[in-house]
Protein backbone atom coordinates (compact mmCIF):
# COMPACT_ATOMS: atom_id res chain seq x y z
CA UNK A 1 0.00 0.00 0.00
CA UNK A 2 2.69 2.18 -0.58
CA UNK A 3 1.94 3.51 -4.18
CA UNK A 4 -2.17 4.51 -2.63
CA UNK A 5 -3.51 7.51 -4.32
CA UNK A 6 -4.70 10.06 -1.36
CA UNK A 7 -7.89 9.97 -0.25
CA UNK A 8 -10.63 12.88 -2.43
CA UNK A 9 -10.72 14.63 0.88
CA UNK A 10 -7.67 15.82 1.21
CA UNK A 11 -8.32 18.73 -0.90
CA UNK A 12 -10.29 21.70 0.09
CA UNK A 13 -13.72 22.01 -0.71
CA UNK A 14 -14.68 23.89 -4.37
CA UNK A 15 -16.70 26.85 -2.13
CA UNK A 16 -13.98 27.30 -0.10
CA UNK A 17 -12.02 30.91 -0.94
CA UNK A 18 -9.26 31.39 -2.57
CA UNK A 19 -5.89 31.97 -0.24
CA UNK A 20 -4.91 35.85 -0.04
CA UNK A 21 -2.40 36.29 -2.82
CA UNK A 22 0.35 39.02 -2.23
CA UNK A 23 0.91 42.06 -4.86
CA UNK A 24 3.19 40.80 -7.01
CA UNK A 25 6.31 43.78 -8.32
CA UNK A 26 4.87 44.81 -11.43
CA UNK A 27 1.48 45.81 -9.35
CA UNK A 28 3.39 48.21 -6.59
CA UNK A 29 5.58 49.69 -9.18
CA UNK A 30 2.44 50.19 -11.45
CA UNK A 31 1.32 52.05 -8.31
CA UNK A 32 3.96 54.47 -6.60
CA UNK A 33 4.31 55.85 -10.55
CA UNK A 34 0.89 55.56 -10.77
CA UNK A 35 0.83 58.05 -7.59
CA UNK A 36 3.87 59.98 -8.72
CA UNK A 37 2.17 60.70 -12.07
CA UNK A 38 -0.65 61.91 -10.44
CA UNK A 39 0.88 64.08 -7.69
CA UNK A 40 2.86 65.34 -10.57
CA UNK A 41 -0.03 66.62 -12.75
CA UNK A 42 -1.69 68.58 -10.49
CA UNK A 43 1.08 70.23 -9.21
CA UNK A 44 1.57 71.19 -13.10
CA UNK A 45 -2.17 71.75 -13.62
CA UNK A 46 -2.58 73.78 -10.16
CA UNK A 47 0.37 75.63 -9.39
CA UNK A 48 -0.69 75.21 -6.07
CA UNK A 49 0.99 73.16 -3.25
CA UNK A 50 -2.37 73.27 -1.08
CA UNK A 51 -3.96 70.98 -3.54
CA UNK A 52 -0.68 68.98 -4.81
CA UNK A 53 -0.62 68.22 -0.94
CA UNK A 54 -3.90 67.33 -0.94
CA UNK A 55 -3.53 65.19 -4.32
CA UNK A 56 -0.65 63.60 -2.53
CA UNK A 57 -2.68 62.65 1.02
CA UNK A 58 -5.33 61.41 -1.45
CA UNK A 59 -2.95 59.28 -3.63
CA UNK A 60 -1.11 57.32 -0.70
CA UNK A 61 -4.94 56.72 0.73
CA UNK A 62 -5.70 55.10 -2.39
CA UNK A 63 -2.70 53.47 -2.64
CA UNK A 64 -2.64 51.97 0.62
CA UNK A 65 -6.40 50.83 0.01
CA UNK A 66 -6.06 48.81 -2.81
CA UNK A 67 -2.93 46.87 -1.28
CA UNK A 68 -5.23 46.53 1.58
CA UNK A 69 -8.14 45.26 0.02
CA UNK A 70 -7.29 43.54 -2.95
CA UNK A 71 -9.80 42.15 -5.01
Amino acid sequence: MDNAVPEASAAPPASSPPPPRRPGAGMLLTLVNGVLAGVASVYVGSHSVLITVIAGITAVLLAAMTLMFPR
